[in-house]
């Protein structure tokens, strides 16, 4: 498994770790949580971890496109 996505997955579990953990230390909210509602975190904020890192991958391959982009034309322009 890669870095990145080592990354990915420490990110996502302590995201909904500490999302959790917030929600059932408040005390008077304590009553409200149900397991329903702490799915509903765990799935959103483990779709959110996977979008980001779409997105970041997409910037990422963007960004060397360009960069691959200019470097060629500089090379170009000193043959």
């Amino acid at each position: 498994m890669s870095q990145e996505a080592h990354t990915v997955i420490f990110t996502t579990i302590s995201g909904v770790i500490g999302g959790i953990t917030k929600a059932v230390s408040a005390k008077p909210l304590l009553m409200a949580i149900t397991f329903g509602g702490l799915s509903t975190v765990v799935i959103y904020a483990s779709a959110s971890a996977v979008a980001g890192y779409l997105v970041k991958k997409l910037l990422d391959r963007l960004s060397k496109e360009v960069s691959e982009h200019f470097d060629s034309r500089k090379n170009n322009d000193h043959e």
